[in-house]
């Protein structure tokens, strides 16, 4: 049975991964680490940005200040933020149904707490959610599964009974590492993820939907 739905936020809930991504690709772009935003958000959404930024600026044997960059980039987030914010088309109606059917709902992203309360503020979802999880919560991000974990714990409901709603590939994987059932929102359902649950539109799912997934 389940009872709860952990939603990422950028991507799922909120159409910011794209801002990330564009963000991130310039400031590696300093150091001559050419990846593009969506190389970056196929690769590595959900996943701490200091992880993936250390990963390949020690692979390019780069001199850098890993938390200069950091205060930098959610500097930079936050400016936008200011400027207002888009939800994925569906999700604030999805949100509120599942929320009006008992649902437990929660947040588990690998953005940081003041960035996501803002977010989630703008999109007037914030009520909504029992738990907000962010990635300086956790020692690790996604792909390992200890946000979900710890967001599960945080609402007191079992993995098994948890649903995540995710769009990167780290993220399913966190979840099915999780042992919870995922759903993939993704741009092509004819690809392969770890998951057998693809939607290519949030407007899919129902509460129907979920109770009937693999």
């Amino acid at each position: 049975m389940i009872n709860a739905i952990i939603f990422d936020m950028d991507g799922v809930v909120s159409d910011t991964q794209k801002v990330h991504s564009k963000v991130e690709s310039e400031l590696l772009s300093r150091f001559e680490v050419k990846i593009s935003p969506e190389e970056i958000t196929k690769i590595y959404s959900g996943v701490k940005t200091k992880e993936f930024f250390i990963e390949l600026l020690d692979k390019k044997g780069c001199d850098y200040n890993i938390n200069a960059l950091m205060a930098e980039k959610w500097e930079k987030m936050k400016e936008l933020v200011t400027k207002g914010v888009d939800e994925i088309p569906g999700a604030i109606s999805l949100i509120k149904s599942l929320h009006k059917d008992k649902l437990t709902l929660a947040i588990a992203s690998a953005s940081n707490w003041k960035y996501a309360k803002s977010v989630l503020e703008k999109l007037e979802v914030i009520i909504f959610f029992n738990a907000i999880i962010t990635g300086e919560m956790v020692t690790k991000g996604k792909p390992d599964p200890a946000m979900f974990l710890l967001a599960a714990e945080k609402i007191n409901v079992p993995p098994e009974q948890c649903v995540v709603i995710e769009d990167g590939v780290s993220g399913m994987i966190a979840a099915k590492s999780a042992e919870m059932k995922c759903i993939g929102l993704v741009e092509d359902d004819k690809g392969e993820y770890p998951t057998e649950n693809l939607v290519t539109s949030i407007t899919e799912i129902t509460s129907e939907y979920i109770k009937n997934l693999k």
